[in-house]
């Protein structure tokens, strides 16, 4: 029952995140807009990280016995150019200008992990 409710939170977390990123404001006036407490948005947006990372993770562990590859869609932004580019064993990962700072600390926290 627990393991279904972490999967619910965590698909209703995505969803949320998801649909802020997309709208194309900063996520405090999305939030603010939505009467939903910025620090709880960032708590779902790191658990929804994590998780992807996590699963990444798990991936990566069994390359030796199948690759993949993962897409993130990002939302359009107006500042859309690459600000840096991380070429590490066969994978690229571009960080664009304007990319919310919380998302670029967790991913590099991640890439120090690893």
């Amino acid at each position: 029952m627990k393991k279904i409710s972490h999967e619910m939170n965590m698909k209703k977390w995505a969803q949320i995140v998801e649909e802020c990123r997309n709208s194309g404001q900063t996520a405090v006036s999305w939030c603010e807009e939505r009467d939903i407490n910025i620090k709880t948005y960032y708590y779902w947006q790191r658990r929804v990280c994590n998780a992807v990372c996590k699963e990444l993770a798990i991936t990566n562990n069994n390359i030796e016995k199948s690759s993949a590859f993962a897409e993130v869609i990002l939302p359009i932004r107006n500042s859309s150019g690459i600000a840096i580019t991380l070429n590490i064993n066969n994978t690229t990962l571009q960080i664009h200008n304007g990319a919310d700072e919380s998302v670029v600390a967790q991913t590099l926290r991640i890439l120090k992990s690893i």
